[in-house]
């Protein structure tokens, strides 16, 4: 199988895992500044990060639980172990990439005020690895060394 059509297939099941998780997906191969972002989504989490299922909790407080977070999320699909985890492919060069992609859909999109999030969902021989806040921006280069 090439890699296009294996990368295909992982960011199909990453994205049917982030919806069953509680995630709502807003974009799938989003080009932002020259960037492909894998997966855009968004969710309410709670203190641990987790998707917080929210329509109970409104209905009887009149307001939504959780603190809304905007995730970029970056699969990265392996069979075998030739090429190392999917997450190692991630190199400060590529986070510096989504960090402008994801300043640039928010300010194209309006959104202000918002926290950012940036995920790692590694598929490695069909086993599913969703590694939250997987780098921060301070781990971002802009430039090629």
């Amino acid at each position: 199988m090439n890699t296009k059509a294996s990368g295909d297939i992982g960011e199909q099941i990453a994205a049917e895992y982030l919806k069953e998780q509680g995630y709502e997906i807003l974009e799938r191969n989003a080009k932002y500044l020259d960037c492909e972002v894998d997966i855009i989504c968004s969710a309410r989490l709670d203190e641990e990060g987790n998707p917080v299922k929210t329509g109970l909790f409104k209905r009887i407080l009149g307001k939504e639980a959780g603190e809304f977070c905007l995730i970029f999320v970056e699969v990265k699909t392996r069979y075998g172990d030739e090429y190392g985890r999917g997450a190692e492919a991630v190199t400060p060069y590529k986070a510096g990439r989504y960090v402008l992609a994801a300043q640039n859909y928010c300010q194209l999109k309006g959104v202000v005020g918002k926290n950012v999030r940036f995920d790692v969902i590694e598929i490695n021989d069909g086993e599913l690895n969703h590694i939250r806040s997987a780098y921060a921006v301070d781990y971002a280069k802009f430039y090629r060394r």
